[in-house]
């Protein structure tokens, strides 16, 4: 009797292992940034599922491909999460990434006249309309006591924002990266950042039905990440290796990348108790713009695979 139970557990152990290794992983990142420093930091060569990659340019397109189940994980930031939960959508943040606030910044030309947020009463500025720059914008306006209606607003995709800086059709844009980096290499100053402004957090999140049917694959993928993210900040070289691994993914300066990718020392970390409450400033921004309806944000956080990004001396694909 012994002997049927020990093998019924292993029979059940095995089927369990190829169910793991049949099913596959669908990610959805951008523009390679997620894949490039998983592949340059080795972290995917021993995978016990199939990983399928969904490369999408922004945030918006991957938080819809999440909440239609065309995903199962996907990586961006705050604001398309937020948004959708609003919507009741059925997603949950499971991990927080963090990068440099620096790089999420309000500049002007290196020639402007406006030295400071004060001067920026009666000058142009763009935006994009429900993103970080938005958010910032405002909320840096606010705190120097300059009031909204005083600018002329214009809203802008980022990359559109940076020809306008440069056209001069625009005084100030508030933006992030690589286009802090690229205007900073231009020459241009900073007025301000998200530092003390606004959380500017990124997020990975995932499709409610995976959370529960890719567990195992979901929690190893997320340390794996970690893995790879710690391993870009342990040297320069390692930086450079993941800037010139994805450069030449998205065929895009790999000067620039260095220079991004060594300011932002990316980190994954595990949802916290601080983390819905960071959330909220955002959700009550958004809110108050008319954008979104306000919400209980702590009800999208998933805090269940925290464990999975403690500090491991033994994962089982070190």
């Amino acid at each position: 009797m012994r002997y049927l139970s020990k093998l019924a557990t292993g029979i059940a152990a095995t089927l369990l292992c190829l169910t793991a290794h049949a099913q596959t992983l669908v990610v959805g990142d951008q523009s390679y940034n997620a894949q490039a420093v998983m592949e340059a930091a080795g972290v995917l060569d021993d995978l016990p599922y199939k990983l399928e990659w969904k490369q999408f340019t922004a945030g918006s397109p991957v938080a819809e491909a999440l909440n239609a189940n065309s995903l199962d994980i996907g990586l961006l930031g705050d604001a398309p999460v937020l948004f959708l939960g609003a919507l009741g959508a059925p997603i949950k943040v499971i991990a927080v990434t963090r990068q440099n606030l620096e790089g999420v910044a309000i500049l002007v030309k290196k020639d402007s006249q406006i030295h400071s947020l004060a001067d920026l009463a009666g000058k142009r500025a763009a935006v994009w309309k429900g993103s970080w720059s938005q958010q910032l914008l405002l909320t840096a306006l606010d705190k120097a006591g300059v009031p909204r209606d005083s600018l002329q607003l214009r809203y802008l995709s980022a990359l559109d924002a940076s020809h306008a800086l440069e056209g001069g059709s625009v005084d100030v844009i508030a933006t992030w990266e690589p286009y802090v980096t690229q205007q900073e290499r231009q020459g241009a100053r900073v007025l301000a950042t998200a530092e003390g402004l606004i959380p500017a957090q990124s997020y990975i999140a995932a499709n409610a039905k995976a959370v529960d049917a890719k567990r195992a694959q979901i929690s190893d993928f997320l340390q794996r990440l970690k893995k790879a993210r710690d391993w870009t900040r342990e040297s320069p070289a390692n930086t450079d290796a993941y800037a010139d691994a994805w450069a030449k993914r998205t065929r895009a300066d790999a000067d620039i990348a260095r220079a991004w990718f060594a300011r932002a020392a990316t980190t994954v970390e595990p949802v916290t108790a601080e983390s819905p409450v960071e959330a909220q400033k955002t959700v009550d921004f958004f809110a108050g713009e008319g954008l979104v309806k306000a919400y209980p944000a702590a009800s999208l956080f998933d805090a269940s695979f925290a464990k999975s990004l403690q500090p491991q001396g033994d994962a089982n694909h070190e």
